[in-house]
């Protein structure tokens, strides 16, 4: 009898999931609503896999309740007139033939009917003795609705009324501009005794840089960007002449033109302008080294841009095919120093060049800025690797280590006004601790 009910539990399911979207249910028959909650939570438990989505139909009572013989059953089989539903004739349900749940109550009449007549020692009350029994009402005559309270009261809202004519709007234009710039200064003293036991030189060192920049980016398809470095650094000497020796001397602006291409690509057009603002002398003293424009480098070129933009790394590749670089010296005696030929104060070179500027925070307060480059006119190179390490004490306070190796084989090393070749790696470096500032 167990494996009968559990088949027939099967079936119904079956049937119930195929017009899962025509079920209602009785909402008056609290004997059923308790039902349906028991059977699902008894499913629910016996195989969570095969458990419907929706509870059971309150039809599927019948079968499990004790042992009744139902009038509607037996008035199905028993009907005189029959209907036809598509294809198919059945005998009409109990209550209206237009119920949702015919396809399922006439199953389970036919189920019932099956029992009857095969195990009729099961069945021990009629469909009267069970409505008797129960505390099923039937005397509602009107559906019980659920009425929900949202207010008392809604106080309708006024539409303010606005004079167009009054209004005057201000139209903002966006500025595609960013201006930002860092300003450094840095000093060493040293003192000496003058009869310091180890001997010594007084001396005095200080290094100032100024950093700014003025770019402009319409997010479409111009990006411009300008740069402008002055580096200016002195030391005070008491032995030697001149008094004061330049020991960090730039002067250097780079503007660069982009259109947008591809992704990250821009179509580029660069120039920079380099040369040092102050007149510099060898370690004697006797001889000038360098001064305003002596050199003066004009560099020019035509290429590509990509713009790096990472996490922590952040800048811009130039590469340039096709790039022109004048070389002048205003003061005679640097002519030969820079490769230029006697009576001239010029020259000119042609070829490809590569330009990399980037900045990467290694970590909060850590950051490496780079420049790198690179140019030939296939017979000479020239190799430039600027590195700067800025560590950040707080807000004012830094500390920076400065690298700078070069390669320069179209210039010669300069001796008491003789030439020599073969000597074209350079480096400089310097560590400093002062104050800084970011505007």
């Amino acid at each position: 009898m167990r494996h009968f009910k559990i088949l027939i539990l099967g079936i119904a399911i079956a049937i119930t999931q195929h017009i899962a979207a025509q079920e209602t249910t009785s909402a008056n028959d609290s004997i059923v609503n308790a039902y349906t909650d028991s059977l699902s939570t008894w499913v629910l438990n016996q195989d969570s896999v095969m458990a419907p989505k929706k509870s059971p139909a309150p039809y599927l009572f019948r079968i499990f309740a004790p042992g009744t013989v139902y009038s509607t059953a037996l008035a199905q089989n028993m009907a005189i007139t029959p209907m036809t539903i598509g294809t198919k004739t059945v005998f009409p349900s109990l209550g209206s033939i237009t119920d949702p749940s015919l396809l399922l109550n006439e199953a389970m009449n036919d189920q019932l009917n099956i029992a009857y007549t095969q195990n009729p020692g099961l069945f021990v009350m009629t469909q009267d003795e069970l409505t008797n029994t129960s505390k099923i009402r039937n005397d509602l005559s009107k559906k019980v609705e659920n009425k929900s309270k949202v207010a008392e009261e809604v106080v309708p809202m006024e539409k303010p009324i606005i004079d167009i004519t009054t209004v005057n709007p201000e139209v903002k234009k966006p500025n595609f501009w960013t201006l930002k710039g860092n300003g450094r200064l840095q000093f060493t003293e040293s003192y000496f005794s003058d009869n310091w036991y180890q001997g010594g030189e007084q001396n005095y060192t200080m290094l100032s840089q100024l950093t700014g920049e003025a770019n402009y980016n319409n997010k479409r398809k111009i990006q411009w960007d300008n740069k402008l470095e002055a580096q200016l650094g002195f030391q005070t000497s008491e032995n030697t002449e001149p008094k004061f020796r330049a020991t960090s001397n730039l002067l250097r602006l780079t503007s660069n033109l982009g259109i947008k291409a591809i992704g990250r690509w821009n179509y580029s057009a660069q120039l920079q302008l380099e040369t040092q603002p102050y007149m510099n002398y060898d370690k004697k003293g006797e001889n000038v080294t360098a001064d305003f424009i002596s050199p003066l480098y004009v560099r020019s070129s035509i290429g590509m841009d990509y713009n790096i933009q990472f996490k922590k790394l952040t800048g811009k590749l130039h590469l340039a095919p096709l790039s022109y670089v004048i070389t002048y010296v205003d003061r005679d005696a640097l002519i030969g120093r820079h490769g230029i030929k006697e009576g001239h104060n010029s020259k000119h070179d042609w070829g490809p060049n590569i330009d990399l500027n980037f900045t990467y925070k290694i970590m909060d307060n850590i950051s490496w800025k780079t420049r790198v480059y690179w140019f030939s006119n296939l017979e000479l190179t020239r190799i430039e690797w600027e590195n700067t390490i800025d560590f950040s004490i707080n807000k004012y306070l830094t500390s920076t280590l400065f690298l700078y190796p070069r390669y320069d084989d179209s210039s010669t090393k300069y001796k008491a006004g003789e030439n020599h070749d073969g000597d074209y790696w350079m480096f400089k470096q310097w560590l400093s601790l002062g104050v800084s500032y970011d505007f």
